[in-house]
């Protein structure tokens, strides 16, 4: 502002960037003049208030004007200013790095941590998908013996585990267990699941692979040695050849199989034989529990001991109808005594039919038919006079005799053959 003398003064600014005009306001001491002419003065900052000066370019001056070079050079910070503002960003980034850490803690926990695993694979049993299950945790089954992991087979299963609860997680180094209670057809069963880190996806997150316990059982079968299939809940199932079993004609095979029921259909029976009802193994979620077996041996239908006795008794028959004291592969036997010439009218009679049993043998489709409480008489006539001047005289002789029927029975396919021994 004009003074009286018609001279300015101007003061050169704690500032370099601008001026105020400060209403007459004296320039503060150390200040610089401007040469002669009208001008401006800028008015002290504000108490408080700490403005940083910045270049030429920064500031939006143009280059040619008349400010001077302190206005264009910035005032450096003190120093207590600058290492606060170096801790304070300091401070920053080490909290965001916190942050990163917990958040990627978390989110192992939450969305990747070893139960989640162990989760996928419970849930899978829950819904019967036995496909889902095995990519879940490997079952080392060999080809030809997984008949029973299949989703025909498991989807079908009743008795299937229908909840499960996650009780805890301990992790070790690149280990972990999780412990978890499955309820199965009511029965709560505690188990616990071994994982191993085997790495991470996103770099950040763990991966975890589910190792044990072995999610399958073995389920043993016996079938007959030319069996080929049964029917398990409802789906044919393809046999694997198996080893022979203790007893001829048998094979054993070990089928692995989840937690569940599985109703094991005999074959159809044929004529002569037959192979029980149907039978119903359950597989328990606890693998310390083990399952029963499946026994599918062929049994005599009431057919076969009905035509073996009526084929016995036809050779009986045979046998009675005999002249013979001894017919060749009969139950009757006798003597007879003296000369030929002074016998005559020789003949069996059948006092007693045979009441039949059959007994199954170590063979396979080899029954032995048995009958002890026939009676058959064999009579001839003597003559009982010793003079062989004086005329016969002709006695009726009778040997009475309990008979021990014994006679082989072998049933193969649709047919069935008798021999007596």
């Amino acid at each position: 502002m004009a003074n009286g003398t018609g001279t300015d003064t101007e003061a050169e600014s704690m500032d370099p960037v601008g001026t105020q005009d400060d209403g007459g306001a004296p320039p503060p001491q150390g200040s610089r003049q401007r040469p002669a002419g009208r001008h401006t003065r800028a008015a002290p900052p504000d108490p408080g208030t700490r403005r940083i000066g910045t270049p030429r370019h920064a500031a939006g001056i143009p280059s040619g004007s008349t400010a001077t070079a302190a206005e264009d050079t910035p005032r450096p910070l003190p120093k207590s200013r600058r290492a606060t503002r170096t801790v304070v960003a300091g401070a920053a980034v080490a909290t965001a790095l916190v942050a990163g850490v917990v958040t990627v803690h978390l989110v192992n926990q939450s969305v990747f941590g070893p139960d989640k695993p162990v989760e996928a694979y419970l849930d899978t049993l829950v819904a019967g998908d036995a496909g889902a299950s095995r990519g879940l945790l490997g079952t080392g089954v060999p080809g030809g013996q997984d008949a029973l992991l299949s989703d025909a087979v498991y989807g079908a299963a009743a008795g299937r585990p229908d909840a499960y609860e996650v009780l805890d997680v301990a992790i070790t180094d690149g280990s972990a267990t999780v412990t978890t209670e499955v309820m199965q057809e009511g029965i709560s069963s505690t188990i616990d699941f071994t994982l191993t880190r085997t790495g991470s996806t996103g770099v950040l997150f763990d991966l975890w692979r589910l190792d044990g316990p072995m999610p399958v059982t073995e389920v043993g079968i016996v079938v007959p040695e030319d069996l080929q299939s049964v029917t398990v809940n409802g789906a044919e199932v393809t046999l694997p050849a198996g080893d022979t079993d203790r007893y001829a004609g048998l094979r054993s095979v070990s089928l692995p199989a989840l937690p569940g029921q599985y109703v094991v259909s005999p074959p159809s029976p044929t004529t002569y034989l037959s192979y029980g009802a149907e039978q119903t193994v359950t597989v328990t979620a606890d693998p310390a529990s083990a399952p029963g077996g499946v026994l599918f041996e062929p049994e005599p239908t009431p057919a076969v001991q009905a035509e073996a006795a009526a084929a016995a008794t036809a050779a009986l028959d045979r046998c009675i109808a005999s002249t013979e004291a001894s017919p060749s592969n009969c139950p009757n036997a006798s003597f007879l005594f003296g000369d030929p010439q002074d016998v005559r009218d020789p003949r069996w009679t059948l006092d007693k039919e045979p009441t039949f049993t059959l007994q199954e043998s170590y063979e396979p489709g080899v029954y032995r038919l048995l009958s002890d409480d026939a009676q058959a008489t064999f009579s001839y006539e003597r003559n009982a006079e010793f003079d062989p001047r004086k005329p016969a005289r002709w006695e009726r002789e009778e040997d009475p005799q309990r008979l021990h029927i014994s006679a082989t029975v072998t049933v193969t396919g649709e047919t069935l053959a008798v021999d007596l021994d």
